[in-house]
């Protein structure tokens, strides 16, 4: 697959945003992963993000990074993936106070194990039954949504001051 499709409508309302998400959720195989990018406008620089002691080799200048988060289905479950701080070792330049609104919303920060990005699961416990319940894939829209929201302060319903709407790429 790939980006949403041309003739998707662009959605009106978060809940419209939320449903097009679920849908693509509840389709992915097992593998599979939805990436959800923030609208242009939510860049910074960043220095690239490489744990090697060559780091200089790559060049220590800062290029632009927009947050993208991702869900990926893992057999049974959906594993959430957030930009993970750079202070944390990962790819984004987020605030101390954006780290902490990304974790107040039920992100846990990276280990050593799960890379570089905060990370959710849905369920958050053992599954009930095959891959995702209906229930699952619309707590997880709403998660994504609501840190899009409060995070990156986006409101495209209401216009500025981000005017936009997630953008999804799903790939099998």
């Amino acid at each position: 697959m790939g980006p949403a499709e041309p003739g998707d409508p662009t959605p009106t309302t978060w809940a419209a945003w939320e449903q097009h998400l679920v849908d693509a959720v509840l389709a992915l195989p097992d593998g599979g992963s939805v990436t959800v990018a923030a609208p242009p406008g939510h860049a910074r620089l960043a220095r690239p993000s490489t744990r090697s002691r060559l780091r200089w080799l790559v060049g220590g200048r800062r290029r632009p990074i927009s947050p993208a988060a991702r869900l990926v289905r893992v057999e049974d479950h959906l594993r959430g993936h957030w930009p993970g701080a750079d202070r944390l070792g990962g790819p984004f330049p987020w605030s101390r106070e954006e780290v902490e609104a990304i974790q107040a919303l039920g992100w846990h920060a990276p280990t050593v194990t799960d890379g570089e990005d905060f990370v959710r699961f849905w369920p958050d416990d053992v599954a009930q039954g095959p891959y995702l319940p209906e229930a699952d894939a619309r707590r997880a829209a709403a998660a994504l949504a609501e840190s899009f929201r409060m995070v990156l302060d986006l409101s495209p319903e209401g216009g500025p001051p981000h005017v936009g709407w997630p953008a999804l790429q799903i790939s099998s």
